[in-house]
């Protein structure tokens, strides 16, 4: 009876130590793959060596001299690492072959970085003294917002942005809450972007505005946006009135009635400075190319968002993070492949975290000609 006690005792403490063995394996797999897809995109960003792109087999090897051995139990535990190996490559599968066809056809839109540049004119006056930086996000919801109240758009036209924008902004949440988390301007921002964006989509409304009102019909674009411009301005004059500054909810419809004052005055400004007022047709497409470019800018920043999550410091946070490493890894495979196309400035990452720090580049700096030749 003692015996059998003694034998079971020892094979669940064998499992255990089997099982303790997978832990520290699984932490090195994104980072395997982060540096396969990844590395070369993010050393034009920040000028490192370049890593080597092992296999699968040689990661195991590699990764196997840090994992202590139950005994000579080494083959064993190559087949367990291969094994999570596959698990981590299956869940990138899984994630890449998620559907995000709207998405890609609204970054073909995108030209290169220009967008960034365009979408606020110096030249707009400001409505109140002090004013909330940009923040990625309720830069794209508020064009997306202008584009879907433009005269003449066809509805499937409309559901298909809103739903390729929604796509595009599961990426630049993961951008804006790491590398933004701390800079409590663009928080708040980030908060209004979020309530903005629930009506937005869910019912094409923009701060309880109906932007595809058939009491709109008729309308031409530049009244559309300088509508578009004048609810924004009672927006900001009621906040100012109220001065009630510590309620959120206040604050959240000024910092998205300020973001659409501005955009929308300098799309005015752009076509009242063409030789022609552009058709209705033209302002949707330079509209949706502006969103098509800003998306682009921001996901310059995946690669050291992927990075970060393979490296978070609380164990008890390490395995999700890695999950959701694994997951971002896969749905952006094709986006970074495309980002290996383009020419990026030569900014550096911190400076390439924020839309505003973009904002004050030359167009010299920006160029949409020149081609990479970095290869995946």
């Amino acid at each position: 009876m003692a015996l059998n006690a003694c034998i079971a005792l020892q094979t669940t403490i064998v499992v255990i130590c089997k099982t303790i063995c997978l832990v520290p394996k699984s932490f090195f797999i994104v980072p395997s793959w982060y540096c396969y897809l990844c590395t070369p995109l993010l050393e034009r960003l920040k000028e490192e060596p370049k890593a080597s792109n092992s296999n699968a087999r040689s990661d195991i090897e590699e990764y196997t001299s840090y994992v202590l051995q139950v005994e000579e139990e080494t083959k064993l535990s190559k087949w367990l690492l291969k094994d999570i190996l596959s698990s981590i490559a299956r869940l990138l599968h899984e994630s890449e072959k998620k559907d995000s066809i709207n998405l890609m056809k609204l970054l073909e839109k995108s030209n290169g970085f220009n967008g960034v540049l365009q979408f606020d004119n110096d030249q707009v006056p400001p409505l109140h003294s002090k004013e909330n930086q940009n923040a990625w996000s309720l830069v794209v919801i508020t064009l997306t917002a202008i584009a879907i109240a433009l005269p003449n758009t066809p509805n499937q036209i409309v559901n298909e942005l809103l739903v390729g924008v929604g796509q595009g902004l599961e990426f630049v949440r993961h951008v804006e809450e790491n590398l933004n988390a701390n800079i409590e301007d663009l928080v708040k921002t980030r908060k209004a972007s979020t309530r903005v964006w629930t009506t937005v989509e869910s019912c094409c409304k923009w701060l309880r505005i109906d932007l595809r009102n058939d009491a709109h019909k008729g309308k031409t674009s530049r009244e559309i946006l300088q509508w578009l411009g004048d609810e924004a301005v009672k927006v900001v004059i009621q906040f100012k009135k109220s001065r009630m500054d510590s309620l959120d909810h206040s604050v959240h419809r000024f910092v998205a009635a300020n973001s659409m004052y501005r955009i929308s005055q300098t799309l005015l400004l752009y076509c009242n400075d063409q030789e022609n007022w552009p058709s209705d047709e033209e302002i949707f497409e330079l509209v949706i190319s502006m969103i098509a470019d800003i998306l682009f800018a921001c996901f310059t920043n995946l690669p050291r968002v992927i990075k970060m999550s393979c490296h978070h410091k609380a164990i008890e946070k390490r395995e999700d993070d890695i999950i959701t490493a694994a997951r971002l890894l896969g749905k952006s495979k094709k986006i970074l492949k495309i980002l290996k196309t383009r020419q990026l400035p030569d900014i550096d990452l911190d400076t390439m975290a924020c839309v505003d720090q973009w904002r004050v580049l030359t167009k010299n700096q920006i160029s949409n000609d020149c081609v990479s030749s970095v290869t995946i």
